[in-house]
């Protein structure tokens, strides 16, 4: 029964998901954004099953994984529910006085200042919209707001950007992510396929490297030594050794942001493609760790191998792909930072 829950939930999910996303596109904000809300809650409740399964096979890094993303889709969830549809998303505020200078056009070098110890971009000229409230004009796609408070003893500095667009196009990356990835992790066919397909290439990229191992399907890859083969366990390709997550989190990301097609092309094969062949290289390396019992015994080769040193090369190629990403998708930056920042000033928020 949990098991049969836990396969539908994400699917749920993806369909509510898309619903918010088409609702939003016909302007039913109230429907949207309890469909947004709804999809993410569901997701939150796949995470608590896939937690509890990988902590129950003493997988404690994977169901770490899972709780994080379980209390971030908990976050956006309750964020789409409280969030004002027209609320701009918070940079930081300044208790100095402002005012006077801004209603002459002027940009104060100490505001100036706070910007730059921030990295944020230095606006450059400012425009009255209303009483109390300006725009910081920046030369790029996203001004400034400036609002003080009413008796005028804080500045509130805001990014011309609805919270609520952040948060609809999070749930695009996760609509996309998920569409990618569910069919994989739920169904047996393509998970299977793309199963086998990478057992095959690393049983190959072994081979190559010097190592004598083949395959038995579906996805178990042997030694031809037959005394080790007597005494120990096989390596099994397993879905989480195909690199799968790391992919259509990429892809997710990449696909939701407004930015020119060959743009995101671009990124797409300097991370999609890499991340998987890196991937293969990682299995060859465990495997060839393991059956060469490169750091004592298999147990302990295995162990160094997978959850040591594979685990750091493995972190260490995201984060340059990651680079490489958003210097050709810079929207996509943009939208990792201002997410990470929408969470930090609610926590702050509740904190407080």
């Amino acid at each position: 029964m949990v098991v049969m829950i836990k396969s539908i939930l994400p699917f749920v999910a993806i369909a509510l998901f898309l619903i918010a996303l088409v609702a939003r596109k016909r302007h039913n904000e109230p429907f949207s954004c309890f469909s947004a809300a709804a999809g993410w809650l569901f997701f939150a409740g796949y995470c608590y099953f896939a937690a509890a399964d990988f902590i129950a096979r003493s997988e404690y890094f994977d169901g770490g994984m899972a709780f994080v993303f379980l209390v971030f889709a908990v976050i956006v969830a309750v964020l789409i529910l409280i969030t004002r549809n027209d609320a701009l998303l918070l940079l930081f505020s300044t208790d100095m006085n402002f005012k006077d200078e801004l209603e002459k056009g002027i940009i104060p070098v100490e505001l100036k200042e706070a910007f730059s110890a921030r990295k944020l971009h230095i606006p450059k000229r400012v425009r009255v919209l209303r009483r109390n409230e300006w725009r910081l004009v920046t030369g790029i796609p996203r001004d400034y707001i400036a609002i003080a408070a009413p008796n005028g003893r804080r500045l509130d500095i805001y990014k011309d950007r609805r919270v609520m667009d952040i948060l609809f196009m999070v749930t695009k990356v996760a609509l996309i992510s998920a569409v990618l990835y569910f069919p994989f992790a739920v169904l047996p066919a393509p998970g299977d396929a793309i199963i086998s397909c990478t057992a095959r290439l690393t049983t190959i990229l072994v081979n190559l490297s010097g190592s004598s191992v083949y395959l038995v399907p579906p996805s178990y890859i042997y030694t031809t030594s037959s005394a080790f083969r007597a005494a120990y366990n096989p390596i099994e390709i397993v879905l989480a050794c195909t690199a799968i997550q790391s992919m259509v989190l990429f892809a997710g990301l990449i696909f939701s942001v407004d930015a020119q097609l060959s743009r995101k092309i671009k990124a797409f094969m300097v991370s999609v493609p890499v991340i998987y062949g890196l991937n293969l290289i990682r299995n060859t390396f465990v495997c060839v760790a393991y059956y060469g019992q490169w750091f004592g015994s298999p147990a302990t080769s295995f162990m160094v191998a997978h959850g040591e040193i594979a685990r750091v090369g493995v972190l260490i190629s995201l984060i340059i792909i990651a680079y490489m990403v958003f210097t050709i998708l810079p929207e996509a930056l943009d939208l990792v930072e201002d997410s990470v920042r929408l969470i930090y000033n609610f926590l702050l928020r509740r904190e407080s």
